[in-house]
């Protein structure tokens, strides 16, 4: 059966008829469709950065906490998201299940020694972190490696982030770096990957290039904007103690609090 929708496109209110057509909505008139629903019409929502699926920093993946996280997805309207790091590997279902959202991943997080929360980093020596990172998106699109966490410790390197980057691009795949020191934002821009994250301690040197590169380069940077939440209080100088997982948590799905990264 073809299902149809009759209502107002949003935003701009004209009239529009849709078709369900096997997994896709079309225009184009399909013989036959049942309506079924008429009212207003508004493409779905798209959440760029979630870690569904863990309660706190730390905790392992659990596949019914992804559900129910998946289900207030949908509920808020949100039909595709990506998360650039999940607390583990996902079940087979996630993103292709036809009641949740459609979903993208980087899989877990990559992280040299030290550094993440403990349980959710795949930590590797920095030499190893390129063929860990490009296997990870052979796999599944995506790569999420840490490039700095604390702010009194060393970010990976910008040589070592530059092969990560090249590894990663080499089998057409695409890296978001957590970063939110001026070192480690300045590397990843360097290294040509998409900061994930707002650079709550970068300089405007730093943040000021996020854009410009992003021009320069579109489709390594699908995903940039100019974010700061709740960076006001960072700590900025040497010695200084590094984020609290109080500090690392913003919306992962509504109404439930979680952390980004």
């Amino acid at each position: 059966m073809t299902l149809r929708v009759r209502g107002y496109a949003l935003p701009d209110g004209e009239p529009i008829d849709l078709y369900a057509d096997g997994d896709r909505w079309t225009t184009d008139p399909v013989p036959n469709a049942e309506l079924v629903a008429e009212g207003w019409v508004l493409p779905g929502l798209v959440d760029a950065h979630t870690h569904p699926g863990a309660a706190e920093p730390g905790d392992p993946l659990d596949a019914d906490l992804l559900r129910a996280d998946l289900d207030l997805h949908v509920d808020a309207g949100v039909t595709l998201l990506r998360s650039p790091g999940l607390a583990g590997e996902p079940p087979e279902w996630f993103g292709v299940d036809p009641d949740l959202p459609r979903a993208t991943h980087a899989g877990p997080w990559l992280a040299q020694p030290g550094m993440f929360f403990d349980g959710w980093a795949r930590r590797f020596d920095p030499a190893d972190l390129p063929a860990a990172a490009a296997a990870q998106a052979a796999r599944t699109g995506w790569a999420k490696i840490i490039g700095d966490w604390a702010f009194n410790e060393e970010p990976v390197s910008r040589s070592v982030l530059k092969a990560v980057a090249d590894a990663v691009h080499a089998v057409g795949g695409r890296l978001a770096v957590h970063s939110q020191v001026g070192d480690g934002g300045a590397a990843a821009v360097a290294a040509g990957s998409t900061p994930s994250n707002t650079g709550c301690a970068s300089t405007p040197p730093t943040s000021r290039r996020w854009p410009s590169a992003a021009s320069r380069s579109p489709r390594r940077w699908p995903g940039w904007r100019a974010r700061r939440p709740r960076c006001a209080t960072a700590p900025t100088t040497p010695g200084s103690a590094g984020p609290s997982t109080a500090s690392a948590r913003t919306a992962r799905s509504p109404p439930r609090p979680s952390k980004r990264a």
